[in-house]
């Protein structure tokens, strides 16, 4: 019996050691793909980061992080939803992802190519672009809700592109680990991009606390006059950055999952290195991207001429 006992004993000290050498390497696992998903939608995130200050602009200072909290909310809640959604796809329709892919890939293309139509003057302006208040009447609250509501709009969009390329890069993968990096991905996205919107937000705001609390410090001062004068020209550039990273993501996404574009991913292949990641990651996903979106403008703009 002493012998039995003791067999059971040292199997079950080998059991326990199996498993928390299982545990750790799936935790490894899980944070290394984590890592690696969240690298390959960086582009996204920099596209919702410079997108979504443009919505909140111009609401008032006490009501700023409030509704940067609501958007945040939604946004959550909306990739909470389209987790399971990604992960019965790969499973029993795998084949939607790269058709979910290109629709993504290609309304980038649009807004990017649109956005820099505007930008030249080339389009003229929509004129309720980013409306942060409702005409002729006093409800703020139904004003606040109409901007939250626009800027999810755009954020579902995004969303829906992080969720593609997360599932899309743990496809062959066990399905605990594929739901561990959505969530790990669909956290960091959200937490990264609207903790920097706050802050980009609250910039001169900052400054002028830093102005009135340190008067008598000059490097204060000097800090909180950069960030005072320099919050607009940081929500301008912002506006082109995020229109770049929109065009270059939307053009990505397009190569990659159409197959007669593949053979252009590797133009710059023999050039010096720089060149060839400017032209690869850069120019060429850009063109693409300026290339579709001119089609769908014209589509669009036809389509509007007939309905009237």
């Amino acid at each position: 019996m002493p012998g039995l006992i003791g067999y059971i004993g040292a199997l079950a000290d080998d059991l326990s050691a199996v498993a928390t050498k299982v545990a750790a390497t799936s935790i490894d696992d899980i944070a290394s793909q984590s890592a690696k998903t969240v690298s390959s939608t960086a582009g996204i995130l920099i596209d919702d980061t410079a997108t979504i200050p443009q919505y909140i602009s111009s609401t008032t200072a006490k009501r700023e992080l409030p509704v940067i909290w609501k958007i945040s909310k939604a946004s959550l809640r909306n990739k909470a939803i389209m987790i399971p959604i990604a992960i019965l796809i790969t499973y029993f329709a795998p084949w939607i992802m790269a058709p979910i892919l290109v629709l993504g890939g290609s309304y980038l293309a649009y807004e990017g190519t649109e956005s820099l139509g505007e930008k030249l003057g080339l389009i003229k302006e929509h004129e309720q672009s980013h409306e942060h208040s409702i005409p002729d009447t006093e409800d703020l609250i139904a004003a606040e809700d109409a901007t939250v509501s626009s800027a999810v709009r755009t954020d579902t969009i995004l969303s829906i592109e992080i969720i593609a390329l997360a599932i899309a890069s743990v496809v062959t993968e066990p399905i605990i680990n594929q739901l561990f990096v959505l969530v790990i991905v669909s956290l960091v996205a959200t937490i990264s991009v609207y903790g920097i919107v706050a802050l980009i937000i609250k910039m001169d705001d900052i400054g002028f606390y830093l102005r009135d609390e340190h008067s008598s410090n000059n490097l204060y001062q000097s800090i909180s006059k950069l960030m005072i004068q320099g919050m607009p020209k940081v929500l301008k550039s912002l506006g082109w950055i995020g229109m770049i990273a929109m065009m270059m993501v939307g053009g990505s996404i397009l190569i990659h999952n159409l197959p007669f574009l593949h053979s252009i991913s590797h133009l710059g292949k023999d050039l010096h290195s720089f060149l060839s990641m400017l032209i690869d990651y850069g120019l060429i996903p850009i063109l693409i991207s300026l290339i579709v979106g001119t089609i769908l403008i014209f589509i669009i703009n036809l389509f509007k001429k007939n309905k009237h």
